[in-house]
């Protein structure tokens, strides 16, 4: 199989009229250059499929290009998650078009033995921590060592607004007006105990736009069983509700089944509104009315906001994506 020879420094130099110091110069952002003179040679290494490599750029930048990626799940709470199914590959995507790779650091007392040959000898520029939760190892150690970092998720102690996430209670107001006007009027969050920050978020803007702000059912799991179990228990009450708003598309599914062990339908007489608007959301037996967050906008957002933290810049944050509720049969009163 023939392989395809790469072009090199000198050629794109040669070809831009440039010095070769020129050239490293803009790939390395180390130095000034005019702003002609840039779009020359970018245009010229675009034409010739140039791109420096990441020895290079680490020689030339003395940055290494690697970030560290801690996700605060492991299990079924990952595995099961479309989130993050969407969410990483984008953030992969985004990090290799600005020259990143990222090293995987697992949560908890696991993450313990990646501090110090990744921050001790500062192996790489930044981190991205999703949804993280204080005390972890991992989290401290790269607070302590004042290493550029972003959160997918805020930190829950508010020191960081370097994040990036949906409005909350934005979303809650959206569903609490949807609920209300298909004619529910006495809806209930489902949710689970968690100490990441969309739990307490959605929490928060339940009780600030909800007509019930203490009428909170909590899932002893992140699973459609566990929320299957919490919905029963809920609709046998003496004041059952009669729509659930379901932090995630994953506990909303278990919903379903609940509603229909009660003799009710879903819609009909207990609507249900989830959020992520996944596939679990589209192919449910009922298709379920969700928010759809823009997982694919994350990615983006959370690497160029590191970027510009790791060669200096002053970002503006947080970031908030921008997120809209699609309505389906589940909360159709018909």
């Amino acid at each position: 199989m023939a392989t395809v020879r790469r072009a090199t420094i000198f050629e794109v130099a040669e070809k831009a009229g440039v010095s070769i110091t020129t050239v490293s110069h803009v790939f390395s952002g180390k130095r000034r250059v005019n702003a002609q003179t840039r779009s020359r040679v970018l245009e010229t290494a675009s034409r010739l499929s140039y791109s420096p490599s990441s020895a290079a750029q680490a020689l030339a930048t003395g940055r290494n290009f690697a970030l560290a990626l801690q996700v605060s799940f492991t299990g079924e709470a990952l595995i099961l998650n479309p989130f993050f199914a969407s969410l990483l590959p984008t953030l992969s995507l985004a990090a290799v078009e600005r020259g990143y790779s990222f090293v995987y650091v697992p949560p908890a007392d696991e993450g313990r033995s990646f501090v110090d040959p990744l921050l001790g000898e500062r192996r790489i520029d930044g981190a991205v921590l999703v949804d993280p939760l204080l005390g972890d190892p991992f989290v401290e150690a790269v607070r302590e060592a004042a290493l550029p970092f972003v959160t997918v998720g805020r930190l829950l102690d508010g020191s960081s607004d370097v994040w990036v996430d949906n409005d909350h209670a934005s979303i809650c107001a959206s569903v609490a007006e949807h609920l209300a006007s298909a004619g529910y009027s006495r809806p209930a969050l489902l949710t689970i105990d968690t100490d990441v920050s969309y739990g307490a978020d959605y929490a928060a803007g339940f009780r600030a736009a909800f007509p019930d702000p203490e009428r909170i059912v909590v899932a002893d799991a992140f699973s459609a069983q566990a929320a299957t179990r919490a919905a029963a228990g809920a609709l046998a009450s003496e004041h059952p509700p009669d729509a659930f708003f379901c932090i995630h598309d994953q506990l909303a599914l278990g919903v379903e089944p609940a509603i229909e062990s009660a003799g009710l339908r879903v819609g009909r007489h207990v609507g249900i509104v989830a959020v992520g608007d996944s596939v679990i959301a589209q192919q449910a037996h009922v298709p379920l009315t969700s928010v759809n967050v823009a997982t694919e906008r994350f990615g983006p957002a959370t690497v160029a906001l590191l970027d510009e933290l790791i060669t200096g810049g002053r970002p503006t944050t947080p970031v908030l994506v921008p997120a809209r509720l699609v309505a389906r049969a589940s909360t159709v009163r018909g």
